[in-house]
């Protein structure tokens, strides 16, 4: 732990010494800028030798990013260096960033790419052959020395030109590739009757927009839309209604879907979704990540078995399909107080998680025989579904719905704890993109046990379930459930 703390600090800390030997101008500032790089190199040899499983510091993945960029920052000020060749590198990341985001909200797997690491070295070469050019051009000793070494760092930024961009040409092509060979999960459903059950309560029920939507959704499915009760069995008052229809479309949360994943009389039927809540965490999975105005249209349902989880906390048990423990449980403890702003309810109660939670906890994680001793752990969701804040299907492979396999995506600082809260925004980014990078640690299996000597937050579907100090998730059964 103590060395994959350090050595990515190292890599960044020398950035400031660097350009100032750079700035010095002279051959033995030179030697001693090549001799650093030298070691920065090494260092990240080292670092690739620590294996996968181990939990490596935030700073890892764009240390040596952040070093090289600068050094040719510098290169670019002084005029040694095309400014135009480092923009276009700069100009990758980015567009390398754009096409992951697109995938992860289209759910489209994208493996992760070794592009990165070989520009990051041929980056190195550059900078290396900057410094040693400059070394013979301060110290005269050769006048044949800067000529070569400048040839060398034209060779190294050309094959650098290169894979950067046949990354974005590759990475682009496996993504509209994707999209256009797309097959629908499950298979169609071929004789479409469906009621719609609306919760009243959902914050998106109070707007006029999703209420017309809804509307326009009923009745281009020719379906009788029926209002749930304002009670603790909120379906009691419709399931003679419904009693012989096999699917049922539950307009409202992400909690009203989840009260349906746990009403047993709907454990036969067909479950759909309808956004009327603030989170629709199901909406991003079950309409690929598409539009509200996409409900307008008379699209085709396609019908899946999915894997549902079975919760035990506190001598309790719920069945979800993702929850949380940590600082996004409290997120979601904070955010109780609903009005019809689902939106600024949620950053108001992030803001208030930022300033008052803990997010710092001592954690034991065991899956299928394998056990994790965590400390200073931000928090740790587990789920059947990928939502955001839960991209990480891209490092893992395309997951069944069906297949009895859980993920879990953990967040872990290995530094300071000050930092825990604002990496929590960095990891929310990470998974946005569909780069499970630390302090991201993903796991897979099927059964999940995680336990504190402390009480930690917890939540499941959207709904916070309390404080406890262990939690047990597998899988319960399998539920047809309603996508496109």
């Amino acid at each position: 732990m103590f060395v994959t703390r350090l050595i990515p600090l190292l890599r960044v800390a020398v950035l400031p010494a660097l350009i100032y030997l750079i700035n010095q101008h002279q051959s033995s500032s030179s030697v001693i800028a090549v001799i650093i790089l030298s070691l920065v190199a090494l260092s990240h040899l080292i670092d690739r030798k620590i294996p996968r499983g181990k939990i490596r510091s935030f700073l890892y993945p764009f240390a040596d990013k952040i070093v090289v960029i600068g050094v040719l920052l510098t290169f670019t000020i002084q005029g040694s260096f095309n400014g135009i060749i480092l923009s276009f590198l700069l100009l990758r990341d980015i567009i390398i960033g754009i096409i992951r985001w697109m995938a992860s909200r289209d759910d489209v797997p994208l493996h992760e790419e070794n592009h990165g690491d070989l520009i990051t070295s041929l980056e190195l070469g550059i900078v290396f052959s900057i410094l040693i050019a400059d070394f013979f051009r301060y110290d005269t000793v050769s006048a044949v020395g800067p000529a070569v070494m400048d040839g060398i760092m034209f060779i190294f930024t050309v094959i650098a030109v290169i894979v950067a961009f046949s990354s974005v040409v590759k990475q682009s092509s496996i993504y509209g590739k994707t999209i256009r060979q797309r097959k629908k999960e499950g298979h169609k459903l071929e004789q479409e009757h469906l009621v719609i059950l609306a919760n009243k309560r959902s914050r998106g029920y109070k707007s006029i927009y999703r209420r017309r939507l809804l509307r326009l959704f009923a009745e281009r499915r020719n379906a009788p839309i029926f209002y749930l009760s304002n009670t603790k069995n909120m379906f009691q008052n419709v399931e003679h209604k419904i009693k012989d229809e096999k699917q049922i479309i539950i307009a409202g949360g992400d909690g009203t879907f989840e009260s349906a994943l746990n009403y047993r009389p709907f454990s036969k039927k067909s479950l759909g979704f309808f956004p009327l809540g603030a989170g629709n965490s199901f909406y991003s999975y079950f309409y690929k990540g598409k539009r509200f105005e996409y409900l307008r249209s008379r699209f085709e349902f396609q019908e899946m078995e999915m894997d549902i989880l079975e919760l035990e906390y506190n001598h309790k048990k719920t069945q979800t399909l993702f929850l949380s423990i940590g600082i996004d449980a409290e997120v979601v403890r904070y955010s109780r107080q609903r009005t019809q702003h689902g939106l600024s309810d949620y950053l108001a109660a992030s803001w208030r998680a930022l300033l008052h939670s803990r997010a710092d906890y001592n954690l034991t994680c065991s899956t299928d025989g394998r056990q994790y001793q965590w400390e200073n752990c931000i928090n740790i969701t587990i789920g059947k579904i990928p939502y955001y804040g839960f991209g990480v299907r891209s490092l893992l492979g395309k997951m069944k719905p069906g297949d009895r396999q859980i993920l879990a995506l953990a967040c872990i600082n290995t530094h300071a704890l000050f930092l825990n809260k604002p990496l929590r925004l960095w990891a929310l980014f990470l998974a946005a993109i569909h780069l499970p990078k630390s302090p991201l640690f993903p796991l897979q299996g099927t059964e999940f046990v995680v336990r504190s000597d402390q009480p930690f937050p917890l939540q499941a579907g959207g709904e916070f379930l309390g404080y406890t100090t262990d939690i047990k998730v597998t899988v319960k059964r399998r539920q047809k459930v309603l996508v496109i």
